[in-house]
């Protein structure tokens, strides 16, 4: 099972940031801290990133139009998330022996037993 640098198996950091665009509503992040980094650093008005947090949000309410509203990168970065925990959750499930590098996989590896 693949792990995110925390050792946390990736399918559960993507459930887990999905879940959280699920239970909390655009304007509940529109109260939190700007955690914007490149506005942080480099003191810009606006990053083309900016409102992708409440955009997912919006998004996964079911608002599309405020969800364009917040940030057009979402018709990309929904289902992008989406895909990718699909992916993810594929890759989670899938048995370890059904790799085609586990045990002996050349004809080679049988002549040297």
């Amino acid at each position: 099972m693949r792990s995110s640098a925390s050792g946390i198996p990736r399918v559960i950091v993507l459930l887990g940031a999905l879940a959280a665009f699920c239970l909390l509503s655009p304007e509940t992040l529109s109260r939190g801290p700007d955690l914007c980094l490149w506005r942080n650093l480099f003191h810009l008005s606006a990053c083309p990133a900016c409102g992708t947090a409440r955009a997912l949000a919006a998004f996964f309410h079911g608002r599309f139009a405020q969800a364009l509203a917040f940030n057009p990168n979402v018709v990309i970065t929904a289902p992008g998330l989406l895909a990718l925990l699909a992916f993810e959750a594929v890759h989670a499930f899938r048995s370890p022996h059904s790799s085609p590098r586990s045990g002996l996989n050349s004809r080679s590896e049988l002549t040297r037993v």
